[in-house]
C-alpha cells in the first residue's frame, strides 16, 4: 500500500472514532477561533506598527525587504502566542482522545483542565518551538536557496522528533528539553534510529479541500455575482470545517500512536499493523 493509501486508511479509522465522539472537536474548534481572532489583532496592530516601513517600500517600487530588529522581535512574539495557543488545545485535545482510547470517558472540561495545569510547561515549549521558528525563518532570509534547503532538511528532522511531544506534556510534568528528548526516544525504541513517516494526513486533506475552489465558480455560473459570493462564503466556511475535522483527527492517531509506543497496547479502531509500519526504515 502507497503513502496515500495508507494515509487514507488511518484517516477513515480517525474519523470512525470521531464520530462516535463528536466533541473532540471542541477543543480544535476553540483552537482555531482564538487563534484566528489573535493573528487578526496582531497582524493588524503590526500593519499600523511597520506601516512606515512598508510605504516606504511600496513607493520606492523596492518589493522585498529585509527584515529589521523590530519585524524579528514582532514575528518572535506572534509565532509564540500562536503556539501557545495551538499546543494548549493540542494537549487537551490529546488528553481526552486518550482517556477515550484507553476505555475511559472525559469532557472538554477534564482537556482544559490538564492544559491549565500543564500551562508552564506549555509556554516553555511554545518558547522554545517559537525560536527554532524565527532561527530558520532568519536562516533562510539570509542564506537564500541554501537556507531553504537547511530548513527543509531540519524542519523534517524536528517534526520528527517532536511528534510525540504534546501527548508528552499532556502525561507528564516535564519541561520542553525532556519532553523533546522522549518523543524522539520512543520513536528510535519503536521505529528505529533512521525512519520516515509512511503517512501524510496533510496531504490527504489539502486533495481533499482543492474541490472547495469550484464551490464559487459552479454559483457564480448559476446565479451570478450574488452566487459567486455566497460560494466565496461557503468554501471559506467548507475549509475551516476541514481544517477542524484535521486537527481532530491527527490528534486521535496521535493520541493512539504514543500509547502504542508507551505501552505495547493498540486502541480499538486500529490494528498493530497501523501503528508498527507508521514509520518506516529510509531507504
Amino acid at each position: 500500500m502507497g503513502r496515500i493509501g495508507r494515509s487514507w486508511e488511518l484517516i477513515e479509522k480517525s474519523v470512525s472514532i470521531l464520530a462516535r465522539n463528536k466533541s473532540l472537536m471542541f477543543s480544535p474548534l476553540a483552537s482555531a477561533i482564538a487563534s484566528m481572532a489573535i493573528s487578526v489583532a496582531m497582524l493588524s496592530g503590526g500593519a499600523l506598527l511597520f506601516r512606515p516601513e512598508i510605504q516606504f517600500y511600496l513607493s520606492a517600487g523596492l518589493g522585498y525587504q529585509r527584515m529589521t530588529q523590530p519585524m524579528w522581535i514582532f514575528l518572535f512574539v506572534f509565532y509564540l502566542v500562536n503556539y501557545f495557543i495551538v499546543i494548549y488545545f493540542n494537549v487537551a485535545l490529546v488528553t481526552i482522545a486518550s482517556r477515550m482510547l484507553a476505555g475511559g470517558s472525559a469532557t472538554l472540561s477534564d482537556g482544559l483542565q490538564v492544559a491549565w495545569e500543564r500551562k508552564g510547561r506549555i509556554f516553555q515549549w511554545a518558547l522554545l518551538a517559537a525560536t527554532v521558528g524565527v532561527f530558520l525563518r532568519a536562516l533562510e532570509e539570509r542564506l537564500g536557496f541554501f537556507g531553504r534547503l537547511a530548513v527543509r532538511l531540519f524542519g523534517a528532522a524536528w517534526s520528527l522528533a517532536s511528534y510525540f511531544v504534546v501527548p508528552i506534556l499532556a502525561v507528564e510534568d516535564v519541561g520542553p528539553v525532556e519532553a523533546l528528548y522522549g518523543s524522539a526516544s520512543l520513536i528510535s525504541e519503536t521505529w528505529g534510529e533512521e525512519v520516515a513517516g509512511s503517512f501524510s494526513f496533510g496531504l490527504i486533506f489539502i486533495l481533499v479541500a482543492l474541490p472547495g475552489w469550484a464551490i464559487p465558480i459552479v454559483l457564480g455560473r448559476g446565479f451570478g455575482a450574488p452566487g459567486q459570493i455566497a460560494g466565496m462564503v461557503l468554501m471559506v466556511i467548507y475549509w475551516v470545517f476541514l481544517s477542524i475535522v484535521s486537527s481532530t483527527v491527527q490528534g486521535i492517531f496521535n493520541a493512539a500512536l504514543f500509547r502504542y509506543a508507551k505501552t505495547g497496547e493498540t486502541s480499538p479502531g486500529f490494528s498493530s499493523s497501523d501503528f508498527k509500519t507508521a514509520w518506516q526504515p529510509k531507504n
